[in-house]
């Protein structure tokens, strides 16, 4: 099985290229330019987008974006998400979920056939996939509905609905924009790439000392720390934003207070490798 289908763009128009060069290609996006891959507990559309910039200006490669919706992103009242497994174990039950997910599409001749392979080594480290084994290594993908999408789309509109708990929630409006003003110059995606480059080094200094000496005493820091450093909305309105986030132990006033330190560190990482990225983007526009 697999999701249900809503019609974009069409993928078929793309051209074939052969799977080695495909392949060589996969290779460097994940390993030649710093991308982090290994906390996709958010910003899957920041690294599309950087991949997709990198398909089109360095390695001239026709391609398009995958879009998949968990029924919560497409229906009122219903909370059914798409998750994966959590190999940090910073997410509760070690399973993260997602929304949305996204990711570069490309058209690959093998033999004499034509595939669609997805380019996702937040998914897979090793190969680039064939879009049903995209769809099998993400959980209730078959509940959800996907789209292709030309790379100039970066990210989704939103309806702000209430639902029957009188919450307000985000449902795809079915309407896509462009990588363009104010969130270019915003630099929304050199912040969540820096994000996820900063949650990298706290995880390794931090968090997995804390996990690995499974000391009782540690049990409320290392909770703290991972709803401070496993959730990607809080991670947004920490450090991107410089807000709160939803939980009383990732308010400003707690982080700052309780961890102080750690917090002063990581906004140091952060904006460090949000120079990086700013710099490194700045050649691809």
């Amino acid at each position: 099985m697999q999701p249900n289908y809503l019609p974009y763009a069409d993928i078929s128009l793309l051209p074939r290229y052969e799977w080695q060069q495909i392949n060589d290609v996969f290779h460097e996006l994940q390993s030649a330019y710093e991308i982090e891959f290994d906390f996709p507990q958010g910003g899957c559309q920041q690294r599309a987008q950087i991949m997709s910039m990198l398909l089109q200006k360095k390695f001239t490669i026709a391609h398009a974006k995958i879009w998949l919706f968990a029924p919560a992103a497409l229906y009122l009242n219903d909370d059914r998400m798409l998750f994966a497994s959590d190999k940090k174990c910073l997410s509760e039950g070690n399973m993260f979920e997602w929304s949305y997910h996204v990711a570069p599409i490309v058209r690959v001749q093998l033999n004499d056939d034509i595939h669609s392979m997805v380019i996702d080594p937040s998914i897979n480290k090793d190969a680039p996939m064939y879009l049903l084994d995209w769809f099998a290594a993400i959980g209730n993908s078959t509940t959800g509905q996907y789209s292709f999408l030309w790379p100039d789309k970066y990210f989704f509109n939103s309806s702000y609905l209430t639902n029957n708990r009188n919450e307000v929630t985000m449902i795809f409006d079915g309407t896509f924009f462009d990588f363009e003003n104010p969130a270019k110059d915003n630099l929304i995606v050199e912040k969540g790439l820096a994000i996820h480059d900063m949650v990298k080094e706290i995880y390794q200094s931090y968090i997995l000392p804390l996990i690995h000496n499974n000391n009782p005493e540690d049990a409320a820091m290392l909770s703290d720390m991972k709803a401070i450093f496993g959730n990607a909305t809080a991670l947004d309105m920490l450090f991107s934003q410089n807000i709160s986030a939803y939980t009383n132990n990732t308010s400003q006033r707690y982080v700052q207070t309780q961890y102080n330190q750690i917090f002063m560190e990581a906004k140091n990482i952060f904006n460090t490798r949000l120079a990086h990225w700013t710099h490194f983007i700045n050649t691809l526009l």
